[in-house]
């Protein structure tokens, strides 16, 4: 009797999950071209808010992993899924490595009138630079998240072949042990895969929950959605009344934490997606009519588009120095955005880095 809704509430979740991404991308560029005061301070957060966009990132990729490669791909050899996965991963790994050495080579060759990522590196040792690279010890701040998404989707064919067998627990605890590992061992990759593989499981069953949500009376359904988003917009509101008033990079936070990921952080983390999900469902119409042309590019193309953004952020960081001037920067942050969006614009671009 739900199967109608179902099938068309899962299609709307789906495309608001590609919108949702773009925006994440439009975040992490603000976020990553560090120009403060701007007019995205409020909506980014600077990236110090309880959680950002790079857990969000993270989430949406993971559920997308459970949905696509688990639950839609059930049917084919797990072999097939397992080739494709590797693949996709020991390919973002050769990127993580060519957009490393090409971020360092840049900032170790050139001077910038703007801030760029700290290098924890000697300049001009190739050697150490390599090797911190290959082992994944050092990656460069701009792309940072090629080798944590790398990492999950090499071990991904594990995770989909425990929920195959109907063993969505054994994957939940596995992943939280490795969580409770990384925070007390200081394993970066590990703390952060909780982010990925919960929402995986979330995805392989995505239908169901879907199902049981539309079989919910309707008020029910309407104070989940509106719920969600109301929680989200008041403690975000919160974190940011605490947070902004300080100057950029300054606020410690113990609670709320990316080094380590905190539990209070991956909590958080979850409730501002289920809000800012639910806040782009019910807005999806607007979004389509309006910021469909960006939204949707960035969120189609959303790893190409972490590759590219590179481009236009290190040209600013050339060019123009550091500012106090809001409109300033808030114009060389629009600018970065739309030169990323046209560079995802060349043709065939895709063939060459992928989305």
């Amino acid at each position: 009797m739900h199967k109608s809704p179902t099938n068309s509430g899962a299609k709307q979740r789906i495309l608001a999950l590609d919108y949702l991404r773009g925006f994440f991308i439009i975040v992490i560029i603000v976020d990553h071209l560090w120009r403060w005061p701007n007019l995205f301070a409020t909506i980014s957060g600077r990236g110090e808010l309880w959680a950002s966009a790079a857990e969000g990132f993270v989430i949406i990729s993971g559920l997308l992993v459970g949905y696509v490669r688990g639950y839609k791909n059930r049917n084919l050899p797990l072999f097939t899924v397992s080739k494709k996965l590797v693949t996709r991963g020991v390919m973002l790994y050769l990127w993580m490595i060519i957009t490393s050495v090409a971020l360092v080579s840049v900032s170790w060759n050139l001077t910038f009138k703007g801030n760029m990522a700290y290098i924890p590196i000697n300049p001009g040792d190739w050697n150490t630079l390599f090797a911190s690279i290959l082992r994944t010890d050092y990656v460069h701040t701009l792309t940072h998240f090629l080798y944590l998404y790398a990492i999950f989707l090499v071990l991904s064919p594990l995770v989909i072949w425990l929920l195959r067998r109907g063993r969505p627990i054994v994957v939940a605890l596995f992943s939280a042990m490795m969580w409770a590992w990384g925070f007390t061992h200081g394993i970066e990759w590990m703390q952060w895969q909780f982010l990925f593989f919960i929402p995986a499981v979330a995805g392989f069953y995505l239908d169901v929950i879907f199902e049981k949500y539309h079989a919910l009376s309707k008020s029910i359904r309407l104070i989940i959605r509106y719920g969600s988003i109301a929680v989200f917009l008041i403690t975000a509101a919160i974190s940011a009344s605490i947070i902004l008033p300080t100057d950029p990079g300054t606020y410690q936070d113990t609670l709320f934490g990316r080094d380590p990921v905190t539990p209070a952080t991956i909590l958080i983390s979850f409730t501002w997606f289920l809000g800012l999900l639910s806040l782009f469902q019910l807005i999806l119409p607007f979004l389509k009519k309006w910021l469909g042309w960006l939204l949707l590019t960035f969120g189609e193309r959303s790893l190409t588009a972490y590759i590219l953004h590179t481009i236009p952020l290190v040209i600013c960081q050339l060019l123009f120095a550091q500012s106090d001037n809001l409109w300033f920067n808030s114009l060389l942050a629009t600018c970065s955005i739309i030169a990323t969006w046209a560079l995802l614009k060349i043709p065939y671009i895709n063939r060459v880095i992928p989305r």
